[in-house]
């Protein structure tokens, strides 16, 4: 891992080669690399399937270790499904769910801004995203544009028009790349 100490890099690794134990997968912990990098911005990590490689992003192994912890997991269940299942599952589907829930850890795709540290915070309020509600049975939809010609399926279904009220949010940030 780039600019990462190696007391930091070994409890990384350490928590890899538990997970892939307790997954059934001992050969994770080997067969799978870890770095970080500096130019994630909006997402926490990724796992490249290709590279058998986790990549978190840098400012993560400086924060809270209880997220640092979550992602990691989250990015190691995905290289555990791939060394099961193979190539043709969902990125988050019930094999990734499966192992994310052995581990006891929240399956989440996204994390809420409000749980980063203040300075993360603070470089995302800039950017938000569109959120797309329906005012009768509160089902959102979130886009990086204002859709005009989305409705509502099931209040269209029940004979309403299914209009959407539309306004900006704070986007929350994305575990994966």
């Amino acid at each position: 891992m780039q600019a990462v100490e190696s007391e930091l890099v070994q409890e990384l690794r350490n928590s890899v080669v538990q997970w892939g134990r307790l997954w059934g997968v001992p050969q994770l912990g080997k067969q799978v690399g870890l770095r970080t990098s500096s130019r994630f911005q909006r997402s926490l990590g990724s796992y490249r399937a290709a590279r058998a490689e986790i990549t978190l992003a840098a400012w993560l192994v400086e924060s809270s270790s209880d997220l640092l912890e979550e992602v990691l997991c989250h990015e190691a269940a995905h290289a555990a499904a791939h060394f099961v299942y193979g190539e043709r599952i969902r990125p988050h589907g019930p094999e990734w769910r499966g192992f994310m829930t052995q581990a006891d850890m929240p399956a989440r795709v996204r994390i809420p801004a409000t749980e980063l540290p203040e300075s993360r915070q603070l470089s995302l309020s800039k950017s938000r995203e569109w959120e797309h509600r329906c005012p009768v049975c509160q089902a959102t939809r979130l886009a990086r544009t204002r859709v005009t010609r989305w409705r509502c399926s099931g209040c269209r279904d029940d004979g309403r028009t299914g209009e959407l009220v539309i306004e900006r949010v704070p986007s929350p940030i994305v575990v994966d790349g």
